[in-house]
C-alpha cells in the first residue's frame, strides 16, 4: 500500500466518522443512548490503546534493530580495518620476499659452488683411491717430512670435513629462507580471506536487519496511521457523549424541578390538611371549654414537682446574659431546673404538634391549644408522646434532661399567642 493511497484512505474514513448523523433521542431514551455511548467509548478506548500498544512495540523494535545495524556497521568499519592492516602487512611480506629471493639466489649460488667443490674432491678421492695417504706417508724422506705429510693429510681430511659442513649450512640456509617465504605468504593469506569471509557475513546479516527495519517502518506508519482513524473515532463518540449527557442533565433538571414541585405541593396540602385539622380540632377544643366553662387562658403548671416561685426559677423570661457567650439576648421562656427524670405534664388541653430533636431544643414538644395558644417544652430526655396526639392538661408528656444546647438539667418552657412569645408567669 503506497503512501498517497493510504492517505486517500485515511481522508475517506475521516469525512466517513464526521458524517455519521447522532442518533435521535426519540429512537432511544437519553438514559439508554448515554449507556450505548459510554460502552462505545470505553470500546475505542481500548481500542486506541491496544493501537498504541502495537505502535510503540514495533518502535521499540526498530530501535532494537537500529542499535543491532549500528553494532553491524562499526563490525564492517573494524573488518575494513583490519583488511587495510592485513593489505599493508601483506604488500611488507611480499617486500620481504623480494629481498629474500636476492639471499635466496646468493645461498643457492653459494650451495652449488660448495657442491661443485665436493662433487671434484670425491671424485680425486675415487681416482686416488683410500691408499692415496698411506702412500704419502710411505714417501717421507725423514721424521719431520713424516710429520709435515701427516699434517697435510690432517689438513686435507679438515678441509673436507669444513666443505661439507658449509654445504650442509648453505642447503640449510637456502631452505630456511624457502620455508619462511611460504610461510608468512600463507598465513597473511589465509587471515585475509578468514576476514573477507566474516565482512561478508556481516554485510549480509546488515542487509537483512535493513529489510526488517524498512517493514518494521511500514507497520509503523500503518498503525500510527490506523491510530489517527481511531482517535478521531473517539473524538467523534465523546462529542455526541457530551451533547446527550447535556441533554440528560437537562432531562435529570426537569425531573427534579417536577418531583420538586410535586413534593412541595404534597407538603402544602399536607400542610392545609394539618391546618385545617388542627383548626378543627382548635374549635371543638374552644366548643369543650365553653360548654365547660373554662377559660381559654388559664394553664397549669408543668412541673409539679417545682412550683412556679422565684427560688424555683433559674432563669426568667425577658433580656438576660447568653450562658454560653455572655452577651445580652431575648429569653423566649423561663428554665425551671429539676433532677433528670422529673414528671413534665401538659400544661392545658390541646393536639401535640412537634415532637422532635433539634440541635438548640434537644428533644422538644410544642402542644397548640384553644385560643391560638401553643407552648413548648425543651431539652427533655425523652418525650412520651407523638405528633398528631391529643393531650389533657396535667398528662405526662416528657421528662427533665439536658439534652441540645443545654447547661443543665431544666425543663425550658414557653408560651405563645398567636406564635408572639409571652411571660409565662403570668398565666398561673
Amino acid at each position: 500500500m503506497n503512501v498517497s493511497f493510504r492517505k486517500k484512505l485515511f481522508a475517506l474514513l475521516v469525512a466517513f466518522i464526521f458524517v455519521l448523523p447522532i442518533m435521535p433521542v426519540g429512537a432511544q431514551t437519553t438514559q439508554e443512548r448515554l449507556r450505548e455511548l459510554e460502552r462505545q467509548r470505553a470500546a475505542a478506548g481500548q481500542r486506541v490503546s491496544e493501537q498504541a500498544n502495537l505502535l510503540a512495540g514495533t518502535e521499540m523494535a526498530m530501535s532494537q534493530v537500529m542499535q543491532e545495524m549500528q553494532a553491524m556497521d562499526q563490525q564492517i568499519t573494524d573488518a575494513a580495518e583490519a583488511l587495510e592492516a592485513i593489505e599493508f602487512d601483506l604488500l611488507a611480506t611480499e617486500v620481504r620476499i623480494e629481498e629474500a629471493q636476492e639471499d635466496l639466489a646468493v645461498a643457492t649460488a653459494e650451495r652449488d659452488a660448495q657442491m661443485e667443490i665436493l662433487r671434484e674432491r670425491v671424485r680425486t678421492m675415487h681416482e686416488q683411491g683410500s691408499a692415496g695417504f698411506i702412500e704419502i706417508l710411505f714417501h717421507a724422506e725423514s721424521i719431520s717430512d713424516f710429520f709435515s705429510r701427516l699434517e697435510y693429510i690432517r689438513a686435507v681430511t679438515q678441509f673436507d670435513r669444513d666443505l661439507l659442513e658449509r654445504l650442509e649450512s648453505a642447503e640449510e640456509r637456502r631452505v630456511s629462507i624457502l620455508d619462511t617465504r611460504t610461510s608468512d605468504l600463507a598465513l597473511i593469506q589465509d587471515l585475509q580471506a578468514q576476514i573477507l569471509v566474516a565482512k561478508e557475513e556481516i554485510e549480509q546479516r546488515m542487509g537483512e536487519r535493513q529489510v526488517f527495519f524498512a517493514l518494521l517502518h511500514a507497520d509503523a506508519e500503518r498503525y500510527a496511521e490506523y491510530m489517527a482513524i481511531l482517535e478521531e473515532e473517539a473524538r467523534v463518540i465523546n462529542r455526541e457523549f457530551g451533547v446527550v449527557q447535556a441533554i440528560r442533565q437537562q432531562e435529570l433538571a426537569e425531573e427534579a424541578r417536577i418531583r420538586r414541585e410535586a413534593e412541595e405541593a404534597r407538603l402544602a396540602a399536607e400542610a392545609a390538611a394539618r391546618a385545617a385539622e388542627a383548626a378543627a380540632r382548635m374549635e371543638g377544643l374552644e366548643a369543650q371549654m365553653a360548654a365547660t366553662g373554662a377559660s381559654v387562658g388559664s394553664f397549669t403548671w408543668p412541673l409539679p414537682a417545682r412550683p412556679p416561685i422565684a427560688a424555683n426559677i433559674s432563669s426568667e423570661f425577658g433580656t438576660r446574659p447568653d450562658p454560653f457567650t455572655g452577651r445580652s439576648a431575648f429569653h423566649s421562656g423561663v428554665d425551671v431546673p429539676a433532677p433528670a427524670g422529673t414528671r413534665i405534664n401538659a400544661a392545658k388541653d390541646g393536639y401535640v404538634r412537634i415532637s422532635r430533636w433539634s440541635a438548640s431544643w434537644g428533644n422538644y414538644i410544642i402542644i397548640d391549644h384553644a385560643g391560638g395558644y401553643s407552648t413548648l417544652y425543651a431539652h427533655n430526655t425523652r418525650n412520651h408522646v407523638r405528633e398528631g396526639q391529643r393531650v389533657s392538661a396535667g398528662q405526662h408528656i416528657g421528662d427533665v434532661g439536658t439534652t441540645g444546647r443545654s447547661t443543665g438539667n431544666h425543663l425550658h418552657f414557653e408560651i405563645r399567642m398567636n406564635g408572639v412569645h409571652r411571660n409565662p408567669l403570668g398565666y398561673f
